[in-house]
């Protein structure tokens, strides 16, 4: 308040209108020594979250002998290069429902991509979108290769991971005897999915937290 201002008010004190309080200026209280140890752990603890990157090399052990093949390895983007989570593919002359066999499949054979090693992330980096990457640049890698579509298979009692294929556009296929227990799942690449619009797409940084 300004000098007149404070006059003004007293004249009116004086007259009866209103009670007098002289106003003062309140300065905030120093800051206590619990709150200074918070604030000075919170500005110097290092950050735990790292980034994630999926790198591509051959694959020389995939069990299917395809002549194109791939292994993915997500690692963390720092000087430790840890990895985090693994996958191989490779392209197989096969039919829709992951046989290699003839008879009746014959004229449905032909190269597909296969998801023929199992997709595998560090217990204390899952539930981050480690799998989801992994699978993704999985896609993306066979379509550089050149097929449209993509097989993997899935233990039937896999939850968990019947779950996330499903999520991501994967459909599952009758189940065969040959199949073994476990369920062929497939997915056309280049289908207008939101998914497969998005994996086409430019791929964010991921950020993961080790648990």
């Amino acid at each position: 308040r300004t000098q007149l201002g404070r006059a003004h008010g007293r004249d009116r004190v004086r007259r009866g209108l209103l009670p007098f309080r002289e106003e003062q200026e309140v300065s905030p209280p120093p800051p206590s020594r619990s709150m200074l140890a918070v604030l000075s752990a919170t500005s110097l603890a290092p950050s735990r979250s790292r980034s994630v990157t999926v790198q591509s090399s051959p694959w020389p052990e995939r069990p299917g002998g395809g002549r194109l093949h791939s292994w993915l390895a997500a690692t963390i983007d720092d000087e430790s290069a840890q990895n985090v989570g693994h996958c191989g593919l490779e392209i197989l002359s096969c039919g829709p429902d992951g046989l290699l066999g003839g008879g009746e499949r014959w004229p449905y054979i032909r190269p597909r991509a296969i998801l023929s090693g199992t997709l595998t992330v560090s217990p204390k980096y899952r539930r981050q979108g480690v799998a989801q990457r992994l699978l993704t640049e999985a896609e993306r890698k066979a379509r550089w290769l050149g097929v449209d579509e993509m097989l993997l298979m899935v233990n039937q009692k896999n939850a968990a991971a019947l779950k996330l294929y499903t999520k991501l556009g994967y459909a599952p296929k009758p189940v065969l005897a040959e199949h073994g227990g476990q369920v062929c799942m497939s997915k056309h690449l280049y289908y207008p999915t939101v998914h497969n619009q998005r994996s086409m797409l430019p791929l964010r940084r991921l950020e993961v937290t080790a648990a």
